[in-house]
């Protein structure tokens, strides 16, 4: 079952439970209307933070959470009052979340389990605030019954909740559901503040990273941590593309298919960027790229690889994006993908002598 209940525990999150605004990189002009809200008191009964995956919604959303609750007041958390303590131990009272849950290889689902649960929290009276906040992440995976739970909730709010959403895909999310939240956009982090971050690297493996993090402190911090393998994988695709042998694609697809979907989705994002890069390299040879550390392989592709072909690719990379979040079998999907792309590249490899 998704999560939905008291704090989780530190223990079962990728992140400590952040301690005060200090937590947060970058998004000053955000933090600062939060603080004001805060302080002022007048808060809508929902928002919806929304913005790139990674760039620090859940974490800020959070930091609001433990500033409501505590009971010192004002615009930021005090960390020693019973509510900061217990905020920080997982088991204040008054808040929940909820995020989506994976199931086999199928993208992660909030479920209306778990969205039953949270409700019934919200139609019951604090125990130690004045309010209670519920945080659900992802919102944009909720399946139809769990948003149209939710939906009903939100057109008659309890006065005494307050719905923290987030979501990194605002246009995926109900519009009669977003119609009901006061939205707070974040932006992306600037690539040198995020390699700033990145201490004890070297320059050229901090700006690598801040480039493919994309704006997204949290994505730089899992590269940090996982390295670059996969990003390696999928640039060694692109670059074998015409040579390789359907046998070769098929074991690729199982390879690729096997992985857990944030994996698979990383990997063709690391493919986009790529793409991308080859359509900016044509045009200025000196341009900022994603994949700045390979500019000399991804320059030796281009005369394989004209404009239409990129596009085309890119069209393929979207769609099987799509497919990867339907409950789709992911290694058939992969498959024909690569046979697609491979015939995109015309065939290059010629007939696959002895196949």
């Amino acid at each position: 079952m998704a999560k939905a209940k008291e704090i989780p525990a530190a223990a079962e999150e990728r992140e400590p439970f952040p301690r005060d605004w200090s937590d947060i990189r970058g998004h000053a002009a955000v933090i600062a209307r939060l603080r004001h809200l805060a302080a002022d008191g007048r808060l809508p009964h929902a928002l919806m933070l929304t913005g790139t995956e990674g760039v620090g919604k859940r974490r800020t959303a959070r930091v609001l959470a433990r500033t409501l609750l505590c009971t010192a007041g004002g615009d930021a958390p005090c960390g020693h009052c019973d509510s900061c303590r217990t905020m920080a131990a997982g088991v204040h009272p008054d808040y929940f979340e909820v995020s989506p849950e994976a199931r086999g290889k199928s993208a992660a689902m909030i479920r209306a389990d778990a969205v039953r649960d949270i409700l019934i929290a919200a139609s019951e009276s604090p125990r130690s605030a004045d309010r209670r906040i519920i945080l659900i992440d992802d919102v944009h995976c909720m399946n139809e019954v769990a948003a149209n739970r939710l939906l009903k909730t939100l057109e008659e709010p309890p006065a005494t909740v307050l719905f923290l959403l987030v979501t990194s895909a605002w246009d995926a999310v109900l519009p009669t559901i977003r119609s009901r939240a006061v939205r707070i956009a974040f932006g992306t982090v600037p690539r040198a503040e995020i390699a700033a971050e990145l201490q004890g690297r070297d320059i050229e493996e901090a700006e690598t990273i801040a480039a493919l993090a994309d704006g997204s402190i949290g994505r730089a911090e899992r590269l940090a941590a996982e390295g670059l393998s996969l990003r390696d994988d999928a640039l060694a695709f692109l670059t074998s593309l015409s040579a390789l042998r359907v046998e070769e694609l098929w074991t690729r697809a199982e390879e690729l298919g096997a992985r857990p979907y944030e994996e698979r989705s990383a990997w063709l994002g690391y493919l986009q960027m790529a793409l991308r890069d080859l359509l900016v390299l044509r045009e200025n040879a000196g341009a900022e790229l994603y994949h700045g550390d390979r500019r000399a392989d991804l320059t030796s592709l281009l005369p394989a690889m004209p404009r239409p072909r990129v596009l085309a690719l890119m069209e393929e990379a979207g769609t099987l994006l799509r497919r990867f979040g339907a409950n789709v079998n992911p290694a058939l999907q992969a498959e024909a993908f690569f046979l697609r792309a491979r015939q995109v590249m015309g065939n290059a490899a010629g007939a696959d002598k002895g196949t």
